[in-house]
């Protein structure tokens, strides 16, 4: 009896031990989870709208960039968009970035829509907030051929899947409706800025950022096992400008744009090799190395490939050809949009950082338009000179005297203006004799008479 009771009570200890021990470790578990509060104050905001609205390469990259800085500097992450949408690519690697965030990031529908990829880029951030009357969704995706401008919806599963499995991945981070998300993509549905918050893809309403800012502001928000307590100013909120070579990738992913840089490149090269005008070989290559970056061409790549030519044309110009011309005005473009499109976040340690780069690029935009603009104005002069008449000088109707005698048929000097000339004339005209200068003959001799 004495044996069984000493049996339960040491089961009923370690039933009880298990237990103590289990909720220690889902208490500890909990604890590393949420390790540390912090209230934040102060964020970054990157305003994505027309005419830079299109979800391309250089916006993708303006917003990495701006998305860094913020994680660099412990800031809240906001993006304003009001955009038709733009490429899935594009769409994807913003979406993954958001995804992957260090910091709170809001995402902030203000002005009219958020459409397509425009919907895709808002979806996992970890508020989502509309401005009235604003509409999401649409995004269905197509193809839109570069030749005719014809759009394609397409609705092949191979193609939808896997982007609604990544919409519904993006959305269920926060927790948003995924079937409203599915149907964004296969039947085109969109929600006004109502209709999403009821339907639980947006969080917010709202008729301003003032308005959204109030709203939020004391709100908790777990990212990476810290718990950041939301207090946001509109003073403490940092406006991010994107970077030259940001915009002109997009400028140049336009496909107006590309087309015609090609063209241009395409047949200034065949023109350039026809007609034997090398010299402008650089510029046509310039234009079509520039219309290729649409195509999906490198941007570092020219960036590199335009540095190392324009250095090599500066040095000809400069070493080689005499004068200053065609080619080292080359150089000069070459030079300056290659550092326009290198890249500026590069691996420390391996180059110059980025602050010294956007210097480096800065100063040599500025030096680049400056040479440009005077070699333009000295190009255009020297073309105003030569489409001028050429202007002979002749003595004649100037006065001077004879050095020796001057018969009909021979020839005699004369001195004018303190030069001597040789000098006919149907008269007899003695030495020191003052006359007039009537003309200058085809073979230099100058005719003249007796002065008055």
């Amino acid at each position: 009896m004495k044996n069984s009771l000493r049996r339960s009570r040491l089961q009923l200890f370690f039933t009880f031990s298990i237990i103590i021990l289990a909720l220690t470790i889902v208490a500890g578990s909990f604890s590393s989870r949420v390790a540390s509060s912090e209230r934040i104050s102060s964020a970054v905001m990157l305003t994505i709208q027309s005419p830079w609205d299109t979800i391309d390469d250089g916006v993708k990259e303006c917003f990495i960039d701006a998305l860094r800085y913020a994680e660099s500097q412990g800031k809240v992450f906001i993006y304003r968009v009001d955009s038709y949408g733009g490429y899935l690519d594009s769409g994807f690697e913003i979406g993954d970035a958001v995804l992957n965030a260090k910091v709170p990031t809001i995402a902030y529908v203000h002005r009219n829509k958020a459409l397509s990829a425009g919907t895709l880029i808002i979806l996992p951030a970890d508020i989502l907030a509309v401005q009235k009357y604003s509409i999401i969704g649409a995004m269905q995706p197509i193809t839109v051929n570069p030749v005719t401008g014809e759009i394609v919806y397409i609705n092949e599963s191979k193609v939808l899947n896997p982007i609604i499995k990544r919409a519904e991945a993006y959305s269920s981070r926060a927790g948003r409706n995924i079937t409203a998300v599915e149907l964004f993509i296969k039947q085109a549905l969109v929600f006004n800025s109502t209709e999403a918050v009821l339907n639980n893809v947006a969080d917010y309403e709202v008729s301003s950022l003032e308005e959204l800012l109030e709203k939020i502001n004391g709100r908790k928000i777990v990212v990476d096992g810290v718990e950041y307590i939301i207090d946001l100013k509109p003073y403490m909120i940092e406006e991010y400008s994107c970077s030259v070579r940001s915009r002109l990738i997009s400028l140049l992913m336009n496909s107006y744009v590309a087309n015609v840089f090609v063209t241009i490149g395409l047949l200034g090269t065949i023109f350039a090799l026809v007609s034997g005008k090398l010299t402008v070989l650089p510029l046509t290559l310039l234009f079509l190395l520039l219309g290729l970056v649409s195509v999906g061409v490198s941007a570092n790549f020219i960036s590199i490939f335009l540095i190392i030519l324009g250095a090599v044309l500066l040095a000809v110009e400069l070493f080689v050809i005499p004068g200053f011309g065609i080619v080292g005005i080359s150089g000069i473009l070459l030079l300056a949009f290659g550092f326009a499109l290198l890249p500026a976040y590069i691996p420390s340690g391996v180059s110059p950082s980025p602050e010294y780069i956007n210097t480096v690029r800065t100063i040599t935009i500025v030096v680049t338009a400056f040479l440009t603009s005077v070699f333009t104005v000295m190009i255009y002069k020297v073309i105003k000179v030569r489409k001028k008449k050429p202007v002979e000088f002749t003595p004649a109707g100037k006065k001077g005297r004879t050095v020796d005698w001057l018969r009909p048929g021979e020839i005699g000097f004369v001195k004018v203006e303190g030069e001597y000339w040789r000098a006919i004339s149907d008269e007899v005209i003695p030495p020191e004799t003052e006359v007039i200068v009537l003309e200058m003959l085809e073979n230099g001799v100058l005719k003249v008479k007796k002065g008055t």
